[in-house]
């Protein structure tokens, strides 16, 4: 693959961000869904191509593509030598840091991977859930988050912040994070439970929390009438969530300069031709990845 053509396929297979690309010792990168082998069951949903890179273990993929997958991704990287490390993860405030080479296997469950080892790859998969990457410029220390409405109404971001102070004596000010594609204000529509939580974890809910209202379809007007119910009004009330800024507010609550977050990356739900989106095919997608590590010398 000639130069020129192997930077189109990293631009279309991964978006890097500008603010961690300023340290050459760093390796980093969210993945789209194009540029891989797998043939995505829902047409209608797949990418522009037609051939999705799907890097997560799921029913309608073959172990096989998925494999591919991760190694073309690696090779767009530069990272095809670095070990990829993924958790089970389980919506949790769980953070594991890595001190060697050698991962448990079967791996463990959590949402957060840190280290300052070189030469290892840290990676979470997702499919609406914010991918969070984190980085100690002064140190070298690297983490990397799973961040759905669970993990950030525990705070998950906030104590990779603390976790990071005590293990490797990081300071805020020399911190860098990023925050990759998720599900964003715009198409996150979220229950009572959710709104409930975070209402009673974070003083500024107001500003998380939007409430929008609609008017009823005529199926909703039908479904009322068969329950023998009547609508109080004409319109349906729904409450949208800002995950990303829930995070980049702890963040900054942590310490962690504004200058030094990025938090501008596309919506996965509004872009079916780019992303993998959990909530807009109703469950049965893939999954993309946030990967970073440090180079080794």
């Amino acid at each position: 693959m000639s130069p020129s053509a192997q930077q189109a396929a990293r631009n279309r297979m991964v978006i890097e961000t500008p603010l961690l690309g300023r340290f050459p010792w760093l390796v980093h990168g969210f993945s789209t869904r194009r540029g891989g082998v797998s043939s995505f069951c829902n047409p209608d949903h797949s990418s522009a191509d037609g051939a999705d890179l799907n890097l997560g273990k799921v029913q309608w993929d073959r172990t096989a593509h998925v494999l591919e997958n991760r190694r073309r991704l690696l090779a767009l990287l530069q990272a095809q030598h670095m070990p990829l490390l993924l958790q089970r993860q389980i919506h949790s405030d769980l953070i594991r840091v890595v001190n060697r080479s050698a991962f448990p296997n079967p791996p463990p469950a959590g949402d957060g991977l840190m280290t300052d080892r070189p030469g290892l790859l840290l990676a979470v998969l997702v499919a609406d859930c914010l991918p969070i990457l984190l980085v100690d410029a002064r140190q070298r220390v690297v983490a990397a988050l799973h961040c759905g409405w669970r993990g950030t109404a525990r705070r998950l971001t906030e104590k990779a912040v603390g976790r990071m102070r005590l293990e490797y004596g990081s300071r805020p000010p020399d911190l860098w994070a990023a925050i990759g594609p998720g599900i964003r204000a715009c198409c996150y529509q979220v229950g009572e439970e959710v709104v409930e939580e975070f209402a009673s974890q974070f003083r500024y809910a107001e500003k998380l929390l939007e409430t929008r209202t609609r008017p009823l379809s005529p199926l909703e007007i039908k479904h009322s009438v068969m329950l023998f119910t009547s609508a109080r009004s004409a319109n349906r009330r729904e409450v949208y969530l800002d995950l990303v800024q829930a995070n980049v507010g702890q963040l900054r609550e942590a310490g962690v300069p504004a200058k030094h977050i990025a938090s501008q990356a596309p919506c996965t739900s509004c872009h079916p031709e780019l992303f993998f989106s959990h909530r807009r095919d109703a469950g049965r997608t893939g999954r993309m990845m946030g990967v970073i590590g440090v180079r080794e010398k």
